[in-house]
Parts: structure tokens; sequence; C-alpha cells
């Protein structure tokens, strides 16, 4: 910068002054001509009286001594003296310079008489020397020129001393303190000598006050950054270790990131180096669009939401349970958390099954019966279905000879009996007391109720064994409920199945009706 700015105003000086040169040599010139016009204007009026007299007197050796005399400036070059139309004097040489630079018109001036100044009687003619007259006007415009260059360059090499050391130096020695200052070390600039009051020492003040405030700021950036790394490291660990699923997934379902629990659940690879895309939906077997339903509903109202979901392992009767809970993102990305409920659900299915089942019997209890009786309707699919209301003959004699005790034994055996005619897929169900419902499933016709019916009537008129030696026999009157029609109402079907049961109990007994 110090080289450029001196350099710089050199440049600019230069030029000023050879314009200024340029333009003074022409007014000298000028100015020069001009001078030298009425020069010779004061010169023609110093010898007119004696010129006069000569042409008055046709006095050619007095005119020759008056253009001699006029001969005698440098600045004249011809000089005629004429009187009318005779020549008196003729001296000198027209000046030979064709440059036209000074070239000046010829001086004319007439000649009176001295004792009658209205009458003219000659005339003086001088031509001007246009050599001599710009040789000497070139001579004084150098001159000129060169005195104000001479000035004009101690001017800018005045100035270019003063901005030098006043302001460039110290500005170089600021720069130059900057380029090697080490941040971070407590270090600041030196005020340059002598600028402890201006705007320079204030410059540098400044400095040194931005300095400070940025090591303050490059040292809570190092906390913050020391802090950040052993939160990245604590998060790191957690991330790794923890017993629960952690992962990052979009609003398409993508997963971002996830961390080794949730891998190895879900049998992904490691997080580092994959390919892939996977989508969650895929791997938590969800095919009916929850989880969608799930990461919209938490998206547009920005607060966390969960669902469970069941993963199908390679055994097909084991099933992975997830809890998985959606937190939105800033970015539109939500992150994730699974927690394994597998034995959770498996206690609540056990809890619902003990819920469903009669405790004597083992069978399916009403709840049970009313909870997959629906299913089953819903899913005729073109098939029937027949429920059978049965209520047992003679029951209540056992109860009163023998007591509950062998009461609940022949309850235990007619619902083992009941078990063996039907299918595994059919439904047996006990009421309470001595009323079982049989629901029979995907029937082609009535008919294969008919002889379920006939086969269970023939079975339950057999002997039962109460213990102590002691048998009983019972019998069974059963109502038959039969419908192909998907929406049919459970209720409805089993007021139509008692309806015929009781019309069995009144023809009497141990045999079964069909309801209308």
């Amino acid at each position: 910068m110090v080289w450029r700015t001196t350099l710089l105003m050199l440049f600019f000086g230069a030029l000023v002054g050879a314009l200024v040169a340029l333009a003074s040599t022409v007014m000298v010139g000028r100015e020069e001509r001009n001078r030298m016009q009425q020069h010779l204007a004061e010169l023609m009026a110093t010898v007119e009286r004696t010129a006069s007299i000569a042409a008055f007197a046709r006095d050619e050796q007095l005119a020759t001594e008056v253009a001699r005399g006029l001969l005698l400036n440098d600045a004249v070059s011809r000089v005629v003296i004429t009187e009318g139309n005779h020549v008196l004097a003729i001296l000198g040489d027209e000046d030979t310079d064709t440059s036209g630079v000074m070239r000046l018109p010829v001086l004319t001036r007439p000649l009176n008489s001295p004792f009658a100044p209205e009458q003219q009687v000659g005339e003086l003619r001088v031509w001007p020397a246009g050599s001599k007259i710009a040789q000497d006007a070139g001579a004084y415009s150098r001159f000129i020129a060169v005195i104000l260059l001479v000035e004009l360059m101690f001017v800018v090499l005045s100035v270019a001393w003063v901005v030098f050391n006043v302001f460039t130096r110290p500005v170089k020695k600021l720069s130059d303190d900057l380029h090697h200052l080490e941040i971070g070390e407590g270090a600041h600039v030196a005020v340059p000598n002598g600028h402890a009051d201006d705007e320079i020492g204030r410059l540098a003040g400044d400095i040194n006050a931005l300095i400070t405030r940025m090591d303050r700021v490059l040292d809570a950036e190092r906390d913050a950054r020391a802090q950040f790394e052993s939160s990245e490291r604590k998060f790191r660990l957690i991330f790794e270790g923890a017993e629960t699923g952690i992962f990052t997934v979009d609003s398409g379902g993508r997963l971002h990131d996830w961390n080794p629990w949730l891998a190895a659940k879900l049998r992904l690879p490691e997080r580092e180096g994959h390919e892939r895309n996977y989508l969650l939906g895929d791997l938590l077997g969800d095919t009916s669009s929850r989880l969608d339903t799930l990461m919209v509903r938490a998206l547009s109202d920005q607060r966390p939401t969960s669902a469970d979901f069941g993963v199908q392992q390679h055994d097909e009767s084991n099933v992975l349970w997830l809890h998985v809970v959606l937190n939105p993102l800033p970015d539109g990305l939500l992150q994730g958390i699974a927690n394994d409920v597998t034995e959770r659900k498996r206690a609540e299915a056990r809890a619902l099954a003990m819920a469903e089942r009669d405790a004597l019997t083992g069978l399916l209890n009403r709840r049970g019966m009313e909870h997959r009786l629906n299913n089953a309707i819903d899913a005729l699919n073109g098939h029937g279905l027949a429920l059978m209301l049965l209520d047992l003959d003679g029951f209540k004699q056992v109860n009163d000879t023998f007591g509950h005790e062998a009461g609940d034994r022949v309850l235990s055996s007619v619902a083992r009996q009941l078990e063996s005619v039907v299918r595994r897929t059919d439904l047996v169900t006990r009421l309470g007391g001595d009323e079982f419902v049989i629901v029979l499933c995907a029937l082609e016709s009535p008919d294969t109720a008919r002889f379920i019916a006939t086969k269970i009537v023939g079975t339950l008129a057999r002997s039962i064994d109460v213990g102590d030696g002691q048998s009983v026999q019972i019998g069974a009157s059963i109502g038959i409920a039969y419908t192909e029609a998907p929406g049919t109402r459970p209720d409805a079907l089993m007021r139509r199945a008692d309806e015929a049961m009781y019309a069995a109990k009144r023809a009497g007994k141990s045999q079964y009706r069909f309801a209308p």
C-alpha cells in the first residue's frame, strides 16, 4: 500500500504537471505574440516622426537610417518605407519560417506630413521576425514549465512524504501487527508513535477492543464445543448401549439413523455404510398404514404419538411387540423410541384368555364367545354358520342327589365330549350353569349342523362317572339357528336358538330343533 500510494501520487502529479506545462506553453506563446506586437507597435511609434520627415522630404538616406535602426531589433525581419508609390527604403528579408507557429501579420503605419498632420505622405511597413519570436517564446515557456514542474514535484513529494509518515506508515504498521497477531493468546496491536490522540490511535484502540471481544467469544466457543463433545460422547454411549430402540425417520417413513438395539430387533445392518433405504412400516409389518397415520398426526399436532406394532419373527408363532413413540423434530423429521413390550402383550393375552375362559371347564365363557362370534359372522363369505344352544336335561337332579362336586364333574365331562365331537375351528362355550353354546363355522349346508346335533345328543345320553363308583345319565336339548348372512346380529341369532331349544324341551327333551 505504501508504494502504491506513493506511485499513484507521483503519477497523478506528473500527469497534472504535464498538462499544466502544455497549457502554460500555449498561453505563454499567445502572450508573447501579443507582447511582441505591442513592442513592435511602440517601436514604429518611436520612429514615426523621423520616417514622416524622410517621406515628406523624399530623403532616401534618412529613410534607410530609420529602417536600419528598426532592423537592430531581433523581432523585426524586414522594413519598407514608401512615399506614395515610391520606395524610399527597403531593408531585411521576409521571415522564412513556414511552420506557422508564430506567424504574425505585417504591421503597417501611415506617415503623415509633419506640417499638415491630416495629410498622408507615406507608409511604414514592418515584418515581424516570427522564427525569432517563436524561439524566444518557446524558451520562455519552457523556462516557465520547468519552474512549474519543479514546484509541482516538490509539492507532490512533500505531500507524499506527509502521507507516508502521517498516514500510510502507521496504517501499514497496524496491518503488519494484525497479520502476525496470534488470536486467543491475549496479544494486542501497538499504537503507532505520535498517534495516541488521533484517529489512528482510536482505530488501534478499537482493534484491541475487538480482539478482546473476539478472545472472549473464542473462549466461550471452546467451552461450548468441549461441553458439546462431552454431551455427544454421553449421548453416543446412551445411543449405543440403550436397551431400547432409538431412531430417526422422515415423513416418508424412511429410516435415517438407528441404534444397535433396534438393528438387532428388526434385523437391520449397522448404521455406518448401509446403502439401502429401509422403510419402517415394512420392518414393523404394518399393512394397514397405521404408521403413516401415526406420523401424520405427530407432524400435524406437533406432539408425541404412540402405538403398538406386532413384528412377525422367523417362528410364525412368535411375535415381537414394539411400543413406538414418535416425536416431531423442527426439520420435518421424527425421532422415534421403540420399547419391547412382548412380555406385557403376552401377559395381556393370558389375562384376556383367562377372562374369556370358564374356570371350571376351560371352555370359552360368554364374553369370549361374543368376541369370537362377531368375527365368525363377518367372515361368512358365502358359507353358513350354525349356533347351537344346549341345555342339559336332568342336571339339577345330579346336583341335588350327589352334590355340587359331582355336578362339576358332569360339566367337565360334557365339555370334553362336546370338544371331541366338533372341529378345532368351531367354538364351544359354557354360558353358565348347565347351558352351552356351540358355533359351527364355515358350513356348506345345514345338514352338517344336523349331523353334529344328532351326534351330540347320542354322546351326552351315555352314563357319566361322578366318583365313588357311581354314575349318572343326563341328556341335552339343543336349539339350532342357521344363517348365511354376514350382517346377522349375534343377539338375534341367540334368540332364535333359544326359542328352538325350548321347542326341543317341549317336544320331550334329549333332541334338537332348528329355528325357522
